[in-house]
C-alpha cells in the first residue's frame, strides 16, 4: 500500500493569493517529485502603508513516499 507524506509551505507573491498558492507549489516542485494534492489551509497579506503589499499562502503538499 502506498505511502503519502504532506508537508506545510508559504508561498508568497504581490499579484494575488492565487499566485501566493502557484509559487508554493512551483517552489516545492523543484526538490520533491510526485506531487498529487494541495490543500490551501490559509491565506495573509502583509500590509504597507494601507495597502496589500505581498499575499501569502500557507498550501499542505502532498506526495508519495518512495520506497527504499
Amino acid at each position: 500500500m502506498p505511502v503519502t507524506k504532506v508537508i506545510e509551505v508559504i508561498g508568497s507573491s504581490a499579484d494575488g493569493a492565487d499566485a501566493a498558492v502557484r509559487e508554493a507549489v512551483t517552489s516545492a516542485g523543484r526538490s520533491i517529485r510526485g506531487i498529487s494534492h494541495v490543500e490551501v489551509v490559509s491565506v495573509t497579506c502583509d500590509v504597507e502603508e494601507g495597502q496589500i503589499a505581498r499575499w501569502n499562502a500557507l498550501v499542505k503538499i502532498a506526495f508519495p513516499v518512495e520506497p527504499r
